[in-house]
């Protein structure tokens, strides 16, 4: 590589990296009077199309996440009362603290917008693993966290968790939960490459790693630097699951899905690739993850194997 070449990409890196600031500075996040309004738009026109069902299913999705968010306050402070409360120092160690080359960072969206959680995702998963695994504290890590309500309500229920967000949006404007949370259980680091969360300064294995609407967005080169940083972090027995979607999303005149992926597509990269990770159930219906799309649904669940016959390092 030329003196030239060399100079010519550090210049393009530099506008880039400029052009994202500016970005940043004037991106406003859709208040939520406008996100309501712009929902029922879309129903009155899926109405006037004949798309009964769907309107339809996003109605009773949300009764039924109103319903459960009822649940959980009756449910949450029970399970947690007979928990100790783990009190674990969590770091990532990472050279690649920001996706800068990350089309989400370079046109923020999901992660300037987005705040998700189930709460029927939550309960579930802390009654599956506990019965399953049979310790406590449980682990979470959720890649892709945006807003970091997951986390938090992981957090809730006495689980160690942590969240890795690409772009550093949210730790700038410090939205949803960065405000509390920063740098303590909400980090930035770039999936893509080399990272290592460590507990007490110990490299951390976690029970539960998931990626909402994440997998899509990662260039296709890039997925076997995320999927074995997955596998580097999950523990033996423990669970990864994802939404994918094969449809494009442009915003800003930037195509932020880069892996635009059918879900068998999906099931036979990572069968291919990564034996020790077998296809599992965790008996929910598409609408109990944490996001979720009816018209084209998929999930990757998938479960570490063992590799030896005594449990997992912790």
């Amino acid at each position: 590589m030329t003196a030239a070449s060399l100079s010519i990409g550090f210049s393009e890196t530099v506008v880039r990296s400029c052009l994202c600031g500016l970005q940043l500075l004037s991106y406003r996040p859709v208040s939520k009077l406008s996100l309501f309004l712009a929902n029922v738009g879309r129903a009155i026109r899926f109405l006037g199309t004949g798309q009964f069902r769907r309107v339809w299913n996003e109605v009773h999705v949300r009764i039924y996440r109103f319903v459960y968010e009822i649940i959980w306050l009756l449910v949450r402070r029970g399970r947690a009362s007979s928990r100790p409360t783990p009190n674990p120092t969590i770091s990532v160690d990472t050279k690649h603290p920001v996706a800068f080359e990350s089309p989400d960072h370079i046109a923020p969206k999901g992660t300037a917008e987005n705040n998700s959680t189930n709460k029927k995702f939550i309960l579930h998963m802390d009654e599956l693993l506990g019965r399953e695994l049979n310790r406590r504290p449980l682990r979470c890590l959720d890649l892709g966290c945006s807003g970091g309500q997951m986390v938090k309500d992981f957090l809730d229920l006495k689980w160690i968790a942590a969240g890795l967000e690409g772009s550093d949006y949210s730790l700038k404007h410090r939205r949803a939960n960065w405000a509390q949370l920063a740098n303590t259980h909400l980090f930035t680091s770039d999936i893509t490459k080399p990272f290592q969360v460590l507990i007490d300064g110990k490299p951390a294995r976690f029970d539960l790693i998931t990626a909402w609407e994440v997998m899509e967005h990662i260039a296709t080169p890039d997925l076997d630097g995320v999927f074995n940083n997955i596998r580097n972090h999950l523990a033996d027995g423990g669970y990864f699951i994802a939404s994918t979607t094969s449809l494009p999303d442009i915003h800003e005149g930037i195509e932020l899905h880069q892996t635009q992926w059918e879900h068998q597509q999906w099931r036979a990269f990572v069968e291919k690739n990564y034996p020790d990770m077998e296809f599992a159930s965790v008996g929910l219906k598409i609408y109990q993850y944490v996001r979720y799309n009816f018209l084209h649904p998929s999930h990757l669940v998938y479960r570490k194997k063992a590799q030896q016959a005594i449990p997992v390092s912790r």
